[in-house]
């Protein structure tokens, strides 16, 4: 299953950059994830690896195959929560001006075989689509204020108070 989202934040790339970079910090601004352990020694670059422990008590491994320097980072994403299998992923980032234009793409492998790639086409792409693109306004949010917005899409002044904890 293939996703592709992208969209303008009022941030600059440089700014985006920075908080897509701190591998371990990713529970600042994603909404639906309140840790992010590292699993690796290196916080940064190639090899680099996280454990994104989600609100419903899910997790995802996520582990950096490639960086194209302030602007790309490849992920590769495994020990997924099914019916995911694991998958790959692309965050790009375009400056625009002040604004920066974010494209996550995302490529799954479903279990389940039929059944799977039905529940991917129907809920699971549309689904994904929604939530990175709250994970951008989260992101947004963040960058201006310090804050996060939540699972629910409720604005919060941090991200202690939005429910997550320090990785």
């Amino acid at each position: 299953m293939r996703a592709k989202l992208t969209k303008r934040i009022n941030a600059t790339a440089e700014d985006a950059w920075a908080a897509f970079n701190d591998w371990g910090g990713i529970w600042r601004f994603q909404p639906w994830v309140v840790r992010s352990p590292l699993l690796s020694q290196n916080n940064e670059g190639v090899g680099a690896k996280r454990r994104c422990e989600f609100v419903d008590k899910t997790s995802i491994v996520e582990t950096i195959t490639k960086i194209e320097d302030g602007r790309a980072v490849h992920l590769s994403l495994s020990e997924a929560p099914k019916p995911m299998k694991g998958g790959t992923s692309v965050i790009r980032l375009s400056p625009r001006g002040n604004a920066t234009d974010v494209t996550v793409e995302m490529d799954i492998q479903l279990g389940m075989g039929p059944l799977g790639a039905i529940m991917g086409t129907l809920m699971m792409k549309p689904m994904m689509k929604k939530r990175v693109s709250l994970m951008l306004d989260s992101l947004e949010h963040h960058l201006k204020t310090g804050g996060k917005i939540d699972s629910k899409g409720v604005k919060h002044a941090s991200p202690v108070a939005a429910g997550a904890v320090p990785a």
